[in-house]
């Protein structure tokens, strides 16, 4: 990849490819490309993937999310695609404009800016008093984000912001299926290796930390100790720039409603759509793989909450 090809709702800045793969030691010349001959050539050697053609712009993305680390990347990638055929119902199509946009109670989405390290910054705002529906077509709203994100960002990771000011906090942990949301964190953070500078939670109900002993059940100790707590968005402001946030949370890029449409008609898009459908068949044949490393992996997975253990 000789430079990052311009996005209809993502923007990079100048330096970003080459800033980033310095980092990972990737910027001297040929480098990067020694890395991904290193990743085909392992490829064609796993019988258990089904696909095994990816194009060399998705690996180094896939090499940028693993840290530079092309064993890393090996992981990750064999992780995902066993995610994709152990969990098919979180991949499930469904249509976004019409069974999630449409729900009126998440509105989410992924900034259009980078900060100035190079971090991507995903925003929700909750605001729902009952989830009578659970959240699957949101965590599969968020999985095909996750897979364009795959395919068309250049970032080191990403910060997470939840608004929690408008739920009704007792209701959420209520509706909230551990086991659900465990997966789909796994496929996102374990799968796709995408890594989370912080999360950062605004609320004024104490329940909140109920949630916050949830959500360190799911992530690793790394992440759970990056989880903080904001009563205002002057708080939050302290670690995220203002002008990458939405005015909801007294930033000065365009509204979160705004930039959610334009998420709900990116990932309804003909073109996206195709993509994914094509994607959500890199999955793996566990009949190829030896069984005592599957046990190792992955036992658990599509099992109960208690057992599930990607580590």
């Amino acid at each position: 990849m000789d430079s990052i090809p311009k996005n209809e709702i993502l923007t990079f800045h100048q330096d970003t490819l080459v800033g980033i793969r310095k980092e990972y030691d990737l910027d001297i010349p040929g480098r990067m490309d020694e890395s991904i001959n290193v990743l085909i050539d392992w490829l064609k050697k796993q019988e258990h993937f089904i696909k095994k053609d990816f194009d060399r712009d998705y690996l180094e993305r896939l090499i940028i999310f693993g840290k530079g680390s092309v064993e890393r990347t090996k992981t990750n990638l064999d992780r995902s695609c066993t995610l994709r055929s152990l969990l098919p119902n979180l991949y499930k199509s469904i249509d976004f404009k019409r069974d999630y946009k449409d729900s009126n109670i998440l509105i989410d989405g992924v900034m259009p800016k980078l900060t100035e390290d190079h971090y991507r910054t995903y925003v929700l705002r909750n605001v729902g008093k009952r989830f009578d529906n659970g959240f699957t077509n949101y965590f599969r709203f968020a999985i095909a984000l996750a897979e364009y994100l795959q395919r068309y960002d250049y970032c080191k990771g990403f910060i997470i912001v939840v608004d929690y000011r408008e739920t009704n906090i007792l209701e959420l942990i209520k509706s909230l299926d551990m086991v659900e949301m465990n997966q789909a964190f796994n496929i996102i953070t374990k799968g796709f290796g995408m890594r989370v500078k912080g999360i950062h939670i605004l609320s004024h109900s104490k329940s909140v930390e109920t949630v916050v002993s949830m959500l360190k059940q799911i992530f690793s100790k790394k992440i759970g100790e990056r989880i903080q707590v904001h009563n205002n968005v002057e708080s939050l402001h302290k670690f995220v720039d203002k002008d990458i946030l939405p005015p909801e949370l007294g930033g000065n890029e365009k509204s979160l409603v705004e930039i959610h449409d334009k998420w709900i008609n990116v990932l309804s898009s003909k073109e996206f759509q195709e993509y994914y459908q094509t994607i959500k068949q890199a999955v793996t044949n566990e009949n190829y793989r030896p069984t005592d490393k599957f046990n190792e992996e992955y036992m658990g997975t599509a099992g109960t909450f208690r057992t599930l253990s990607l580590d």
